[in-house]
């Protein structure tokens, strides 16, 4: 794996600490997938989102961490842009990264690497899905999953939750949207139902497994652009120092 030595771009700290999700109104079943899309979230190499440490990142033994990503360069690059990490003092306990040729995707945990075949030279959304299970990685993209890898989360000490950067470094180009983190494995089926569906927490379409949510992206809220812990009430509300880009927002409804 190559990481860009060059620290670069603006600290962005979202709105933390909401007690409980706040479920989205949702149009019928048939029609719901059909007209939902994932709020995409632009990365231009310049700046990525961080954010201080969260009991919610603690999923060692076992959870699953599911997003969209695209990936937007031009040229190969000379190193691997990261979808997101979790990092301290002592090293790295997990960050995802896209190749700089855009032919896989990588897993770094403390002194591990190790990574799947894919290509997202198409510069498309693809759905991606990273679950940790005991001393195994299993990595799933579009549904299908690709490899399991021999090791698990790094049991490392770790204070910055990035986005985009892992901690300043390998900035990424390009798009990430929908982070859903979970505290349990979640079965391939619920997740392909739900990756292009909003989380509800009741009625005929809540999710199975909502109570293990921890974490969720807020893109496109005004107030909480960034991201959110969900069940952690003695976490201090943080507001934004700086305006980060706009999102992109799914087209409205005809």
């Amino acid at each position: 794996m190559k990481i860009k030595t060059g620290l670069v771009g603006l600290s962005i700290i979202p709105l933390l600490a909401l007690a409980a999700a706040v479920p989205v109104a949702a149009p019928a079943v048939a029609q719901q997938q059909a007209q939902f899309e994932p709020v995409m979230f632009p990365f231009t190499g310049a700046e990525g989102l961080r954010m201080p440490n969260a009991e919610a990142l603690e999923i060692n033994g076992s959870g699953t961490i599911e997003f969209w990503v695209s990936a937007k360069w031009g040229a190969p690059l000379d190193y691997d842009p990261a979808i997101m990490a979790y990092s301290g003092p002592s090293g790295t306990r997990f960050s995802f990264n896209i190749s700089g040729d855009k032919s896989g995707l990588g897993v770094v945990a403390g002194e591990f690497y190790d990574g799947v075949a894919f290509d997202f030279s198409d510069g498309q959304r693809h759905h991606v899905a990273i679950m940790t299970i005991g001393n195994v990685i299993e990595i799933y993209i579009d549904g299908a999953l690709r490899d399991v890898l021999g090791f698990s989360f790094a049991d490392l000490p770790a204070d910055n939750f990035t986005i985009g950067t892992v901690n300043g470094f390998s900035p990424f180009i390009g798009e990430i949207g929908q982070v859903r983190i979970w505290k349990e494995p979640i079965e391939l089926d619920v997740l392909k139902y739900f990756a292009l569906r909003p989380l509800e927490t009741d009625g005929p379409n809540a999710h199975p497994d909502i109570d293990a949510l921890t974490g969720i992206s807020a893109f496109a809220n005004p107030e909480m652009r960034g991201f959110v812990f969900v069940g952690e009430p003695t976490e201090p509300n943080l507001t934004l120092p700086l305006q980060p880009p706009e999102p992109t927002l799914p087209p409205p409804e005809q």
